[in-house]
C-alpha cells in the first residue's frame, strides 16, 4: 500500500521503486496491495462494501524499478495488483 496516496511511488526496501501505474493514477486509483489472484475476490468484496470501486491488473516486470529483477520477474508470474477508487455518487433528480 501507498500510506503517502496517490502518484507517489512505492518502495519495496530503500530506493526501489516497485510498481509505477501512471495511467490508473492518472484516472483516480490508488494501488492498494500486490496479492495472490485467489484471493483478489475477497479483497474486490471487502472495499466495493467500503464504498470504492475496484480494478485489478496483472504485474508488469517493465513496470518495475530498475533495481527490481528477480524479484519482479517471480511476482509477475504469482501476484496481482489491486486499485481501487472512491464510487462516484450519483445525484438525485
Amino acid at each position: 500500500m501507498n500510506p503517502a496516496g496517490g502518484s507517489e511511488p512505492i518502495y519495496c526496501s530503500s530506493g526501489v521503486q516497485v510498481l509505477k501505474a501512471p495511467t490508473l493514477e492518472a484516472e483516480g486509483w490508488e494501488q492498494r496491495t500486490v496479492t495472490d489472484p485467489q484471493r483478489i475476490g475477497e479483497l474486490e468484496e471487502l472495499y466495493g462494501t467500503l464504498g470504492f470501486e475496484t480494478t485489478t491488473t496483472p504485474l508488469d516486470p517493465d513496470s518495475f524499478g530498475e533495481a527490481c529483477t528477480t524479484c519482479a520477474v517471480t511476482a509477475c508470474s504469482a501476484y496481482v495488483a489491486i486499485f481501487t477508487r472512491k464510487k462516484a455518487t450519483q445525484a438525485t433528480a
